[in-house]
């Protein structure tokens, strides 16, 4: 029979062990460049859009994606690790996932601008996201512990994220080739609560996102590349800023048939400014400040390569693509992978 007092010192330890998950997976949720480790910008949804021709008139886009990681790296591209209260170094694990429909209105003029045809685009994207974290020491996991703290660093949030709108200005500039300028803002409008890690919104904040694309369109091989700049107000839900972040998405594809293309799609992300934090709740986000102070300067970048094949129906009456991206490179955010399908119809 076991002694209560052994019953007492294993509650004891258990609860030391909550209380260690707790405080290092709060530190984790910092640790991450960009609050909460994400970007309003979809990284990989660039696809046919930029190397198919532009032509006046109304368009209709859904891509969907399912992205999926296990791993988080640090600042040195190694998985994360954190130290606990128990003054040991202890592996930080997540299983997280995104599902999402990204539909999108798209309408080109026949209205010239600088020598531009002028449109509009806008955007809400349909989010499920969820995400568990634990922590590996040595041989013991400790993963779904009992903390508040730790326990509201998981979770599973589900509905309408931001709205995302832009005009458009469309330049064809010669034989095969063409830019579009899209100065894109996107306004809070998914639900967001500070108490939680995982969101379908992202705050409230603005982010002005301008981006210039180019395509060529030859008689082989059509590539396409997107730069795309993020600018962040601070939230005012949290208090934290978010840097400014760099994507670039690129695309190669080339006809095996009359309507199959077959090619590559890659993206890499840098952020080019580390993250500040005012906390609205000094007593609330005092820890979080400590954390922040801890991973001065880092700034979040991963890189993405993967296949990708079209199919141009009737002549171009529905466009079909589907793709494969996987990321390497990670620094202060997850590395995963995603699978993208995505359907687009001029209306």
């Amino acid at each position: 029979m076991t002694h209560p007092r052994c019953h007492a010192l294993s509650a004891r330890a258990l609860t030391l062990k909550s209380v260690a998950l707790a405080a290092t997976l709060a530190a984790t949720s910092l640790a991450f460049a960009a609050e909460n480790g994400n970007q309003r910008y979809s990284a990989g949804i660039g696809g046919s859009d930029m190397t198919t021709p532009v032509m006046p008139g109304l368009y209709f886009q859904a891509p969907m994606v399912a992205y999926h990681a296990k791993k988080i790296k640090g600042n040195d591209g190694k998985q994360l690790t954190n130290a606990t209260p128990f003054g040991v170094r202890a592996k930080v694990g997540i299983e997280t996932d995104t599902y999402a429909v990204l539909p999108r209105l798209t309408y080109i003029s026949t209205t010239r601008l600088l020598g531009a045809n002028v449109g509009l685009t806008a955007m809400v994207p349909v989010v499920k996201r969820k995400a568990e974290f634990g922590l590996t020491t040595g041989n013991a996991t400790y993963d779904g512990m009992l903390a508040p703290a730790a326990a509201a660093m998981n979770g599973s949030e589900s509905g309408l994220s931001d709205l995302e709108v832009s005009p458009v200005m469309h330049w064809d500039i010669g034989d095969h080739q063409s830019v579009t300028f899209a100065p894109t803002l996107v306004m809070p409008l998914g639900g967001f609560d500070r108490t939680q890690r995982v969101n379908a919104g992202f705050g409230d904040y603005f982010t002005f996102r301008p981006s210039v694309q180019y395509a060529f369109i030859g008689n082989g091989w059509d590539l396409g590349g997107r730069a795309v700049m993020s600018f962040n107000t601070r939230n005012n839900d949290t208090g934290y800023y978010s840097g400014k972040i760099f994507n670039f998405d690129w695309q190669a594809m080339t006809f095996v048939s009359e309507d199959i293309r077959l090619g590559l799609q890659g993206y890499f992300v840098r952020q080019l400014q580390a993250d500040t934090l005012k906390p609205t709740d000094p007593v609330a986000q005092a820890a979080a400040v400590q954390s922040l102070a801890d991973q001065q300067g880092n700034k979040a970048s991963v890189n993405g390569i993967g296949p990708a094949v079209a199919w141009l129906m009737n002549g171009g009456e529905m466009l079909i693509e589907g793709k494969f991206i996987k990321e390497f490179g990670a620094k202060n955010r997850t590395e995963g992978q995603a699978f993208w399908f995505t359907v687009s119809k001029p209306l």
